[in-house]
């Protein structure tokens, strides 16, 4: 029995030791796998980033788009950059548009609030606009940072998807970048660095410092000649940034809706008296340097309100309200998405047998002449800026027909106004022998420099859009627009247009206001 108990614990014993021998000789056991959690802090979509505590969330949204005697994403062209303003055949009756964003979202939680980062991403393919010398139509793919901010404690910094002067229901009831007639629409981004502090119950306020530059519109002298009516007016004598746009913005966001109100002021800033050095009777063009002078910087700014309205006739219906008033500061009214700084179109032909019909204007932040005389010999000057008047606003209701369907109607107007000074100095380019053409009445005599010529512009116009979400988070729908153009010239005033090659024909054009009507059919997917 000894002997037997001898070799049984012999044998367990050489067990053992065989059995640590070779887990020695096996790996290591592998740590646990760390899986995707959900972050459940700051609502639906967001996961931990493995081994951190950074919740992101990842979507975005898919546009595609078919627009009707518009471009872009249904906006109107008020400029001759393309046939749609000319009438001309290389007008496109359709124009197609695919864009892709996509969205980054994070966010960590720290002794100072919550840090956050956004991004958007966008890519985009257009119909071409034109042809260039070969016959192969322009670039039409575009690859863009729409937004890129930092959020820490109330601050914000980077690009932000708009401005803080901005009201927040820009593309409440409708898709046209010119359909929310005399507000502002920073579509694309802007660089900003902003402190908002929230008050409680809904109320906020922000103080923002904002890069505006490629928005801006330029400053023209009036030593320089312009163009036609319609095309880019010419030599830009705006100069660099000097500091940045001030904003402030009120907000307010209850259940009874919302209410904004934001200022800003810009300093007008020209470069030097580009254009030319004044003798006593003609200009000699191409002076430009740091000799000639520049006229003194002007403060211009704006003021934004607008109303949000919750309504109790349907689902989710809304009523809105809002309007913007600027001095030097056009693009806060006339939103510079497409339009740049001159309006023209194009019209068929009139009872005073001309060759056709034209409306349009010159829209700058400020004019100003270094001259005592124009090109063509006309006193005008010399005079320092004269900041634009702009102002307008818009009003629309969107119904909620069923959790699916909604429609909204909208229509607005903005108007510009130059101050007589300013209209003078545009007038007298079109004096007798000037490359910009001349404005004559029906018997042929000159009105350049009488009552008759007045450069200030109105844009009137109404729309409606209706879509239908059959799905969550996919739309299907059309909107369609309607705008008149009018210019304050006065009755029976021709326009005598100089020679442009391969554009309308060096003719008289009778000063007439013209309909634009336009449609966008589009479907999105959001994620």
């Amino acid at each position: 029995m000894t002997m037997v108990r001898s070799l049984l614990l012999g044998s367990a014993a050489g067990l053992v030791a065989l059995t640590g021998a070779q887990a020695a000789d096996l790996p290591m056991k592998a740590k646990p796998v760390e899986y995707v959690k959900v972050c459940s802090l700051y609502g639906a979509g967001f996961y931990y980033i493995p081994g951190t505590d950074t919740c992101i969330r990842i979507g975005g949204h898919i546009r595609a788009e078919i627009n009707f005697n518009a471009r872009a994403t249904h906006l109107q062209s008020w400029n001759t950059g393309n046939g749609n303003n000319t009438q001309t055949r290389d007008r496109d009756i359709f124009f197609t548009r695919s864009r892709v964003f996509t969205n980054v979202d994070t966010r960590t939680q720290t002794a100072f609030g919550t840090l956050r980062t956004f991004s958007v991403v966008r890519a985009e393919v257009n119909t071409p606009t034109g042809l260039t010398s070969s016959g192969v139509g322009s670039s039409a793919g575009v690859v863009a940072i729409d937004s890129g901010i930092i959020q820490w404690g109330g601050f914000t910094i980077g690009r932000a998807g708009t401005s803080y002067f901005d009201n927040p229901w820009a593309y409440a009831y409708k898709w046209s970048g010119t359909g929310w007639l005399g507000n502002p629409d920073t579509a694309g981004g802007r660089f900003v660095a902003a402190y908002t502090h929230q008050f409680g119950n809904g109320v906020s306020g922000t103080l923002s410092l904002e890069d505006g530059k490629e928005r801006k519109r330029g400053n023209y002298n009036g030593a320089n000649p312009l163009t036609i009516i319609g095309l880019s007016p010419g030599l830009e004598t705006r100069g660099g940034n000097t500091w940045p746009e001030i904003v402030g913005q009120l907000r307010i966001d209850q259940a009874w809706g919302g209410f904004h109100l934001s200022g800003m002021i810009v300093n007008n800033h020209v470069a030097y008296n580009c254009g030319g050095v004044s003798s006593t009777t003609t200009v000699q063009l191409g002076g430009c340097s740091e000799l000639a002078g520049a006229p003194s910087d002007k403060i211009g700014g704006g003021v934004n309100a607008a109303f949000k309205f919750n309504m109790p006739t349907g689902v989710r219906d809304a009523l809105y309200i809002g309007g913007t008033y600027s001095k030097g500061a056009t693009t806060d009214v006339f939103a510079n998405i497409g339009q740049g700084s001159a309006f023209g179109i194009y019209g068929g032909a009139n009872g005073l047998g001309a060759y056709g019909s034209i409306v349009g204007s010159y829209v700058f932040d400020s004019v100003y002449t270094s001259t005592a005389r124009n090109g063509a010999g006309v006193a005008v000057g010399p005079t320092g800026q004269q900041l634009t008047t702009a102002y307008g606003g818009s009003i629309a209701f969107e119904h909620g027909w069923n959790a699916e369907w909604r429609t909204s109607v909208f229509g607005g107007a903005q108007f510009l106004d130059y101050s007589d000074t300013a209209n003078a100095i545009l007038c007298s380019r079109f004096g007798v022998g000037s490359s910009s053409g001349t404005l004559t009445n029906a018997a042929g005599v000159n009105v350049s420099n009488t009552g008759a010529c007045n450069w200030d512009y109105r844009v009137v116009g109404v729309g409606s859009r209706t879509y239908w979400s059959p799905v969550r988070d996919l739309t299907i729908g059309v909107e369609f627009m309607w705008t008149n153009h009018s210019v304050s010239h006065g009755d029976n005033v021709v326009y005598n247009q100089p020679i442009i090659a391969g554009f309308k024909p060096n003719a008289s054009y009778e000063i007439k206001d013209q309909d634009v009507f336009s449609g966008i059919f589009s479907v999105r997917r959001f994620f």
